[in-house]
C-alpha cells in the first residue's frame, strides 16, 4: 500500500492542477471578452457619432450599445459576458454610462437639426473614458493571469516536496521492512531449529503432547506418546478433533478462545477413544513461523478415581447421615423409612429400594421406592416364602450383603428365584440383611444399580441396616414406653396420665356417666405383715375383680392403692346395680377390701367434680372402715384424731393452736460440722402423744390439705432464720419437703418468694426438696418448676433417689443443687456391691456437673464406712443424730 502512495498523490496533483488550468483559462477568456466588448463598445459609438454627424441615424447600432453597456456594468445579458470584479473598471463603466446618456440626449438633439459640435467634443471624452476602461480590463486581466500562475507553482511546489517527503519515508520504511524481513528469516531459522531440538525431546516425554493450529484445527505435530495412544502414523490432513476425539466437529468443549498470549490454561477431562482421565494444559505458541496452540496431557485416571472413589465414600457418608437425621427427626417410622429409601434409590441411581420384613417366617415387601417410570412391586411381594431368596441365605448367614451383578447367573442353580426376579425386570442387585437378636428381621435392597457402583454398594447399606435396626428398636422402646407412660404394669388398668388425658377429653362430651372411686383398705398393712409381692397379688386380685363387675368401663389405677372407674353411657339404674355388686365382692371378698364412692350423672360436664364427689363418699366409707379396724398400724390408737385432719378447717384450727411443730434433722459431714438440715412436721394430738409424719401425712395428701402443711413449715423455718439473723447466729441452708399437691400450685414460686420478703430472709438459706416422683403427679413439669425456683435464688435439692420410679435421665433434663441418696439404696449399700457400684457411678456423675449428693438414712458404722469409700461427703440419719427440736439443733449445732 505504502508503494501506492506516491502514484496517488502524482495522480491527485495532475487532476488539480488540471482543474486549476481549466478555471484559469475560463477566466481568462471571460476577461478577454470584457475587453474586447469594451473596445467594441469604443469603436461602435464612433461609427454610431460619425453615422448621426452625417444624417445617418442608426436605431439598431443605438439599442445595441445600451445593451451592451449594461450587461458589462451588471454581468448579465444575452452575450454571456461575467461581471468584472475590478473597483476602478466598473467605476469607468459607471462613468461611461453617464456619457453614453448625455450622448444620446445629444444625438436626438441632432436628429432634430442641433449644431453636432456639442456631439463630437463629447464623443471625444466618451472615446477616451471608454480607452480607459479597456486598459482597466486588461491590467486586471494581467494580475489574474499572474495570481494563477502563481498558485499553480506553489501547489506544484507542495505537491512536489510532499511527493519527496513520501518518497523519502517510504524509502526509510522499506530500509525497516527489509531489515524486518530479513530479522524474521533469521528468527524463523531459529525457531525452525528449536522446533527441530524440541521434537527430540517432546517424544521422548511419557506426556501426550501435541500442537495444532487453533483457527484450521490442523494438526501440525504429536509426540511419540501421542502417536501411539492414537495410533496416528500421517500427520497431513489430520484435525485435531478427529484424531483424538473421534469427532467430525470442532470439539464444543475447545479451550483456544479462553487462552491468553503468556498463560498457561488447565482443565480436565475424560478422552472418549482412550477412556483415560487427564489434566490439560493449553498454551499459545509460535510453531514453524505461525500461532499454534500446544496442549499437555497427564494422565490422572487413577488419581481421579481415587478422588471419585473418596468422593463417593464422602456423598456417601453424607447420604447416610442424611438418612439417620430422617430417622430421628421422624418419629413415626412408616414416614421416615420411605423418605430413607427415597434419598438411598437417588443417591445410588437404582430402580427399586426397599425394606423387607420377615414375619412368621414369610418375607413381607413393607416399604418400597421406584424410579420414575418404573413399575412398583410391593403388592406383589407379600407373605413369599423364605425359599424364594435361598440363595441369599448363605451370605445372609454371614451377615454378608447378597451382589448379584447378573441374573442370569441363577437361571440354571434357582430357576424360581429367577423367574421372580425376572419378572420385576431385575438385572442386577444389592441386597443386605438386617438381623435383631442374632435372627434375620429383614433385608434393604437395590435394583439394578449402575454396574460401576454395584461392588461399592455393600457397606453402605450395612451401615444403612445398622441405623434402620436402631430405628426400629427406637419404636419398639417408644411403644413400650408409650404403654408405660399410660398403663399400669401390674393391674393392666390405664395409670395417672391417661386418667388426667381421658378427665380432659371426656369434658367435651355429653351423655349419661357413672364414676367409682375406689381405695384398697388396708394395702400398708398388708404390705408391712406379707410383703409387697403379697400386697401386689391383693392389687391383681382386685383389679380382675373390678374387671368381671364393670366389663365395658374404663379403669384407672392412680394411685398406690386408689382406683378410678368411669362408664360412660351407662343408664342410673344399671351403673347402681353394679355398684351395689361390686361393694359386696369386696366386702366379702376376704382379703380384697376397700372403700368404694360412687357417682353418676346425666350430662359429662366437670369429670372431675364428678371423680371428687365420689372420691369424698369413698373417704368417709374409708373412715369407717378404720373406726371399725383401730389396730390399724396405718394410723395406730390416733385414727380417730388423724382423720379429723382430713377437713379443712379443723387442720387449719388445729395449725393455730401450735399442735404441728417443726424438727430439724442435721446434715452432717464426716468430719462431723454441721453443714445444713432437714425440716420434718411432728403433731401432737389433742390426747398429748406425738404423731410421725408418716401415720398423717399420706391422709392429708388423699384429702388434698397437706398444703397447708408445706406452707406451715416453710414460714416457720422463714421465722426461725429471721430470729438467728437479729441474734447474730450462724444460719446454714435448711431443705423444705413440699408435697405434689403444693408444687403442682401455679403461684407456688411466688408464695414461696413473698415468704421470704415478708420476713427477710436470703433465698439462698432455703432449699427446696422435691420428689422425682413429683414430675408424674398431675403432669407436673419438673424441669421448668426447678428452673424457675433457681432463677429465684433457692436451692433445689431431689430427694428420695434411687427408689423404684427415680431415674438416671433426671441428671441429664434438669439442673439442680443437690440429691439425696434415698434410704432404700443406703440399707443395701454395705452388703451388695451392685449397690456399691450403682452409688459409686450416680456420685462420679453428680461430682462432673458440681451437684452436691447427700446420702439419708444411715445407721450404722458399716454403711458409713461403704459410703466414705464411695466418694460421699455430706450424709443424714439416725446414725448422727434424729429429728430433734429447733432449740436442740441450735445448741448442739449453731
Amino acid at each position: 500500500m505504502q508503494r501506492r502512495i506516491i502514484p496517488t498523490l502524482l495522480t491527485i496533483a495532475l487532476l488539480v492542477s488540471s482543474l486549476l488550468s481549466i478555471l484559469t483559462i475560463h477566466s481568462l477568456q471571460g476577461n478577454a471578452r470584457i475587453i474586447n466588448y469594451t473596445g467594441v463598445v469604443r469603436g461602435a459609438t464612433q461609427r454610431l457619432v460619425k453615422q448621426e454627424l452625417h444624417g445617418e441615424p442608426n436605431d439598431r447600432l443605438f439599442q445595441r450599445l445600451d445593451g451592451i453597456l449594461t450587461e458589462l456594468a451588471s454581468g448579465k445579458g444575452k452575450n454571456s459576458l461575467e461581471y468584472l470584479d475590478d473597483d476602478d473598471y466598473q467605476e469607468l463603466i459607471d462613468q461611461m454610462q453617464t456619457q453614453w446618456d448625455s450622448l444620446k440626449d445629444e444625438i436626438r438633439a441632432v436628429r432634430q437639426g442641433a449644431n453636432g459640435t456639442r456631439l463630437y467634443t463629447l464623443s471625444e471624452n466618451y472615446f477616451s473614458l471608454a480607452d480607459q476602461a479597456v486598459l482597466a480590463a486588461e491590467i486586471y486581466a494581467e494580475k489574474q493571469v499572474q495570481q494563477a500562475e502563481l498558485i499553480l507553482i506553489v501547489f506544484g511546489a507542495v505537491f512536489l516536496l510532499l511527493a519527496a517527503l513520501l518518497a523519502w519515508i517510504q524509502s526509510r520504511r522499506q530500509k525497516v521492512l527489509i531489515q524486518a524481513e530479513d530479522a524474521n528469516r533469521v528468527e524463523s531459522e531459529k525457531l525452525e531449529q528449536m522446533s527441530q531440538d524440541l521434537r527430540a525431546p517432546m517424544d521422548q516425554v511419557s506426556e501426550l503432547m501435541y500442537i495444532a493450529d487453533p483457527i484450521t484445527y490442523e494438526l501440525l505435530y504429536i509426540n511419540e506418546a501421542g502417536r501411539k495412544t492414537f495410533g496416528i502414523t500421517e500427520l497431513s490432513g489430520q484435525k485435531c478433533y478427529t484424531a483424538l476425539q473421534g469427532k467430525d466437529a470442532p470439539c464444543d468443549f475447545c479451550t483456544t478462545s479462553f487462552l491468553k498470549s503468556g498463560e498457561n490454561y488447565t482443565w480436565e477431562t475424560t478422552n472418549p477413544l482412550t477412556k483415560r482421565h487427564y489434566l490439560l494444559k493449553d498454551r499459545l505458541i509460535q510453531w514453524e513461523g505461525r500461532s499454534a496452540r500446544l496442549e499437555i496431557a497427564f494422565d490422572i485416571t487413577e488419581t481421579e478415581a481415587e478422588k471419585q472413589s473418596l468422593k463417593t465414600a464422602l456423598d456417601a457418608e453424607s447420604m447416610i447421615m442424611a438418612c439417620v437425621r430422617t430417622l430421628y427427626r421422624e418419629q413415626d417410622i412408616g414416614k421416615s423409612i420411605p423418605a430413607v429409601l427415597k434419598d438411598l434409590g437417588i443417591f445410588l441411581a437404582a430402580d427399586r429400594a426397599y425394606l423387607a420384613t420377615v414375619r412368621d417366617n414369610l418375607l413381607y415387601n413393607d416399604y418400597e421406592w421406584c424410579r420414575d417410570g418404573v413399575s412398583p412391586q410391593q403388592e406383589m411381594l407379600q407373605a413369599l416364602p423364605m425359599s424364594s431368596i435361598e440363595s441369599w441365605q448363605p451370605a445372609f448367614s454371614r451377615q454378608e450383603c447378597v451382589i448379584l451383578e447378573d441374573l442370569e447367573e441363577l437361571r440354571q442353580t434357582y430357576p424360581e428365584e429367577y423367574q421372580l426376579l425376572h419378572g420385576q425386570g431385575i438385572h442386577s442387585l444389592v441386597a443386605a440383611p438386617m438381623e435383631l437378636d442374632g435372627q434375620l428381621f429383614g433385608l434393604v435392597g437395590v435394583d439394578n444399580p449402575p454396574p460401576e457402583r454395584i461392588r461399592s454398594i455393600a457397606s453402605l447399606l450395612q451401615t444403612l441396616c445398622y441405623f434402620l435396626m436402631l430405628a426400629y428398636r427406637r419404636t419398639e422402646d417408644e411403644q413400650k414406653l408409650y404403654h408405660l407412660s399410660y398403663y399400669d404394669t401390674l393391674t393392666s388398668f390405664y395409670n395417672r396420665n391417661r386418667y388426667m388425658e381421658d378427665c380432659s377429653r371426656l369434658s367435651d362430651m355429653s351423655g349419661p356417666m357413672g364414676v367409682v372411686y375406689l381405695d384398697i383398705n388396708g394395702l400398708k398393712d398388708i404390705n408391712d405383715q406379707k410383703g409387697h409381692a403379697f400386697g401386689d397379688q391383693v392389687l391383681a386380685e382386685c383389679a380382675r375383680q373390678m374387671r368381671e363387675v364393670f366389663q365395658a368401663a374404663d379403669f384407672y389405677r392412680i394411685g398406690g392403692d386408689e382406683f378410678v372407674i368411669i362408664c360412660p353411657n351407662l343408664d342410673r339404674d344399671t351403673f347402681e346395680y353394679q355398684v351395689s355388686i361390686l361393694r359386696s365382692r369386696f366386702r366379702n371378698g376376704g382379703l380384697c377390701r376397700a372403700a368404694i364412692g360412687s357417682q353418676w350423672t346425666t350430662q359429662y360436664q366437670d369429670v372431675q367434680q364428678l371423680v371428687a364427689d365420689a372420691d369424698a363418699q369413698m373417704y368417709e366409707d374409708k373412715k369407717d372402715f378404720y373406726r371399725k379396724n383401730p389396730a390399724s398400724k396405718r394410723y395406730r390408737h390416733h385414727s380417730d384424731e388423724v382423720l379429723r385432719l382430713s377437713d379443712p378447717e379443723i387442720l387449719r384450727e388445729e395449725i393455730l393452736q401450735d399442735r404441728f411443730v417443726v424438727y430439724l434433722q442435721p446434715k452432717v459431714s464426716f468430719q462431723g460440722s454441721a453443714v445444713g438440715a432437714e425440716a420434718l412436721i411432728r403433731y401432737y394430738s389433742r390426747s398429748g402423744s406425738l404423731v410421725l409424719p408418716g401415720n398423717f401425712l399420706p391422709l392429708l395428701e388423699e384429702s388434698q390439705t397437706v398444703s397447708q402443711i408445706d406452707f406451715y413449715v416453710f414460714e416457720q423455718i422463714c421465722v426461725q432464720l429471721q430470729e438467728w439473723q437479729k441474734r447474730g447466729v450462724r444460719t446454714l441452708p435448711i431443705s423444705v419437703n413440699f408435697s405434689r399437691c403444693s408444687l403442682s400450685q401455679p403461684d407456688f414460686v411466688a408464695q414461696l418468694s413473698a415468704l421470704c420478703q415478708k420476713y427477710g430472709v436470703e433465698k439462698h438459706c432455703l432449699e427446696v426438696e422435691l420428689t422425682e416422683t413429683a414430675q408424674v403427679a398431675d403432669f407436673l413439669d419438673l424441669q421448668n418448676l426447678i428452673q424457675a425456683l433457681r432463677q429465684e435464688g433457692f436451692l433445689v435439692s431431689i430427694d428420695d433417689f434411687g427408689t423404684e420410679y427415680a431415674n438416671l435421665a433426671l441428671l441429664s433434663k434438669v439442673d439442680f443443687d443437690v440429691l439425696k441418696l434415698d434410704k432404700s439404696l443406703i440399707d443395701d449399700v454395705a452388703n451388695n456391691a451392685k449397690a456399691r457400684t450403682v452409688v459409686e457411678t450416680i456420685i462420679g456423675i453428680c461430682r462432673r456437673m458440681h451437684i452436691e449428693v447427700v446420702a439419708e438414712g444411715i445407721e450404722t458404722v458399716e454403711q458409713l464406712d461403704v459410703l466414705r469409700a464411695c466418694g460421699v461427703e455430706l450424709v443424714q440419719g439416725f446414725l448422727f443424730s434424729k429429728p430433734i427440736p429447733i432449740g436442740e439443733y441450735e445448741k448442739k449445732y449453731l
